[in-house]
């Protein structure tokens, strides 16, 4: 069977610890293990089926038999691998895509066996997470699988022209377009014309996770023939961006853990067909109090959007003093829209990456990303766009917020190479930076070989506006009273970009952080004061 090295020994990271105790090094990383088997041309990866097949079929074995022999292989591939990252570590530079995320945080989540005698999470617990119109599907996954108990309105809509549920119950129509996405993985060179990518420096990761997944969400939208007729006889006769005009279908999956500690892996598969229109909320939330870094979730969303088709996708992320690692791709047909929300808050580490194609002529995306940061939070988002194909639109906006001893980061790469012709495509990020403790790398970027575009980009780290203050203090704000109610409508600006699609909770949790912010800055202005 052939293998990529890097994803069977992060692999053996999650599952060679589940016997016998824990390694003494786990916390350094490993890239680059001397021991790994040669990679080849031919070197593919292996399936999440033929994996769970071939090396892990021995799990059924009684535990109390001590470690099953592919346990033991995999524990010694990874052991071999620390020792070799040990030796220079860490005098040596982490690889280029994670040189701002502190991987020493990421390592100390080891993967432990699953708790027993967990509390089953009731309805009521998901109220905060649930959408307010109840006709809408809600697929609930409760450690990485799908619960019907606690999910709505799973399977068909009632025009069958939808279908949300795992991908164990999917109908064989679904599962014909749903099953390449899930399978696929961002180092697979589809076309030779394509280079070869490795998706933000998540490859390894994203290999991980297809082979550790224990489940999957699937989101699928129908063709809509009448809708994409409509919108290309307006395109014809209008020069100006045509946006689908039929119903959205809305989806909601959320994401609970109720493990303590361990790693999960979380898996979306999202289709959306020619001429439709949909919108899908991820949410990821933790029902049990976490030690810091004492769990990890590993997620990765892939996303279709069919010609002339609108997908919007609002990422969520609501576990907190965890780590966070999530890989979201997209390809975008000819004429098709995809807009991309991101919120970034809650996690003691947060790294969310965001790669889109825009691979038909006259395709659109659309990025909003806000990350609020405070304590010693490391909030990492990277965008990387590639317009492969003309006359196709982008543009990104990104807000950061750092306080106390907050690091956040911002790094987004827009390709254009020769084929994307008359490119229009623009990326801000803009930056406060509240406390002097807090730091923020704004990194926007552009590669461009085509000689017909427009394209922008740039970045603003700041303190908040003193006259923006001034003026309000003018109208009878008290100065902390002013900064806070700027920088809730610096991070809202964006917020309102979701379609209404982030639950109650979300906003509350918003709410609350703010107020931290708002308190901090009274209690900052009080010492100054009786200096």
């Amino acid at each position: 069977m052939r293998r990529l090295a890097a994803p069977l020994i992060l692999a053996a990271h999650t599952n060679a610890l589940l016997a016998g105790p824990p390694l003494k090094q786990q916390t350094r990383p490993c890239f680059a293990p001397a021991t790994a088997p040669a990679v080849d041309d031919e070197t593919d990866f292996v399936s999440a089926d033929d994996l769970e097949r071939e090396a892990f079929a021995e799990e059924v074995v009684v535990r109390s038999k001590g470690p099953t022999a592919a346990e033991l292989r995999a524990r010694a591939w990874f052991e071999a691998a620390l020792q070799e990252a040990e030796a220079d570590y860490p005098t040596r530079a982490p690889p280029e895509p994670w040189r701002f995320t502190r991987l020493d945080d990421l390592w100390r989540c080891a993967p432990t066996p699953r708790a027993r005698g967990r509390r089953a999470l009731a309805p009521s617990d998901l109220e905060p997470w649930l959408p307010a119109d109840d006709d809408e599907p809600v697929a609930v996954l409760v450690d990485g699988v799908v619960d019907a108990a606690l999910s709505k309105n799973l399977g068909f809509s009632s025009d069958r022209k939808s279908w949300v549920g795992s991908i164990r119950d999917a109908p064989p129509d679904v599962l014909k377009v749903m099953g390449p996405l899930h399978a696929s993985l961002p180092e697979v060179v589809k076309e030779e014309s394509i280079p070869q990518r490795v998706s933000l420096g998540g490859g390894a990761l994203c290999g991980l996770n297809a082979a550790c997944a224990p489940d999957a969400v699937v989101v699928w939208v129908a063709d809509d023939a009448d809708a994409l007729a409509v919108a290309d006889a307006a395109r014809a006769n209008a020069p100006d961006r045509v946006e689908s005009e039929a119903a959205c279908v809305r989806a909601h999956v959320v994401h609970a853990r109720r493990r303590a500690k361990g790693a999960q892996h979380a898996r979306t598969v999202i289709s959306t067909g020619a001429g439709a229109n949909a919108a899908v909320r991820e949410s990821f939330v933790g029902f049990t109090k976490l030690d810091r870094f004492s769990a990890l979730t590993n997620a990765r969303t892939t996303c279709s959007v069919g010609a002339g088709a609108t997908l919007t996708h609002v990422l969520d992320g609501n576990e907190a003093e965890q780590a966070h690692i999530h890989h979201a791709t997209a390809v975008c047909a000819r004429d098709g829209a995809f807009q991309s929300r991101t919120l970034s808050d809650a996690g003691a580490l947060s790294r969310v990456c965001v790669d889109c194609d825009v691979a038909g002529a006259g395709a659109f995306f659309d990025f909003s990303g806000v990350q609020l940061g405070g304590s010693d939070q490391n909030l990492d988002l990277r965008t990387a766009l590639t317009h492969s194909s003309p006359d196709a639109d982008s543009a990104q906006d990104i807000r950061n917020v750092a306080a106390e001893n907050a690091r956040l980061v911002f790094k987004g790469r827009i390709d254009v190479p020769q084929l994307g012709q008359r490119t229009n495509a623009d990326q801000l990020c803009r930056s406060l930076v509240l406390d002097d403790g807090a730091a923020v790398d704004a990194m926007p970027s552009l590669e461009i070989v085509a000689d017909d575009v427009k394209c922008t980009h740039g970045a603003t780290v700041a303190d908040l506006d003193e006259e923006s203050i001034f003026y309000l203090e003018s109208r009878g704000l008290a100065r902390a009273d002013a900064r806070a109610l700027l920088i809730k409508a610096f991070c809202f600006e964006l917020v309102q970009k979701t379609d209404d699609m982030l639950p109650r909770g979300t906003l509350d949790r918003l709410d609350a952080k703010l107020l931290e912010f708002e308190e901090r800055q009274k209690n900052r202005r009080g010492r100054y004061s009786s200096i």
